[in-house]
């Protein structure tokens, strides 16, 4: 097993994009060449060592056994762990934007919160958030048609707006409140949220939505039933009807 410890040494307030700060890139080298590995402070590239101090234990025979620790802040790294595909990274405090972008595989622990567009587009592998997390959690860029197309992305605090927009597949759990529009234009997948949520699933045309708590319903969604789940009561609504939709959203408490 290797484990490669990275905090950072620098007071810089510019964002920092570390997409190489990823079990995939890291498993075989050694630490001076880790050291050597670049990424962009602002408009500038720079080497991994002029940012963070690196130490690197054990050895690894592939990305699938080797553990990135990341000590400290975070907030300001993007792109950690983009397009892994084994492996683990845990932050024991806040990590950055666009952690876990087009993921594949693998584990990311967040002890902290999370910034926006956390797991964007990833298509494997778990993701856990024991803080918070910001917008566009498990969505896509614009001009894209799928977001999240597989894997898990669980989140012990609450969420901002576009929770899994475009979401194909995967699954997204949040125990506590989410912001606008969770599940907007969703083609497959689930999402849960534990707390309360606004306008949930607009444009959906496939898929699940749980919300827990109470949600404001947009009116082209068609209020069916009553369902019982684990011995909580919802009521079942199909829609989004503007898009001829038959996505489907269980809501504890409406407004």
């Amino acid at each position: 097993m290797k484990t490669i410890r990275l905090s950072l040494t620098t007071e810089e307030t510019v964002p920092i994009e570390a997409e190489r700060i990823s079990p995939d890139q890291m498993a075989g080298l050694e630490l001076d060449q880790i050291k050597c590995l670049e990424a962009w402070l602002g408009n500038r590239r720079i080497t991994l060592d002029a940012l963070f101090s690196i130490q690197v234990e054990g050895e690894a025979q592939g990305p699938e056994s080797t553990t990135i620790v990341l000590e400290g802040d975070f907030s300001r790294v993007k792109r950690v762990g983009e397009r892994m595909t084994a492996g683990s990274v845990i932050a024991k405090g806040n990590l950055g934007m666009h952690a876990g972008n087009n993921m594949i595989g693998g584990d990311i622990h967040i002890m902290g919160d999370a910034g926006d567009w956390l797991g964007r587009e990833m298509r494997g592998g778990k993701i856990v958030v024991d803080g918070d997390a910001g917008n566009y959690v498990g969505a896509g860029y614009r001009g894209e048609r799928c977001g999240m197309r597989g894997g898990d992305i669980v989140i012990a605090g609450s969420a901002g707006a576009f929770l899994g927009e475009h979401l194909c597949g995967g699954s997204i759990r949040v125990e506590g409140n989410c912001g606008d529009f969770p599940g907007a234009a969703n083609q497959g997948g689930s999402i849960f949220i534990g707390g309360s949520t606004h306008l949930p699933g607009a444009e959906m045309v496939k898929g699940s939505i749980i919300v827990g708590g109470h949600a404001h319903m947009l009116p082209s969604f068609v209020r069916m039933e009553d369902v019982e789940m684990e011995g909580e009561r919802f009521v079942k609504f199909s829609g989004d009807l503007v898009e001829n939709g038959k996505g489907e959203i269980l809501v504890a408490e409406t407004v």
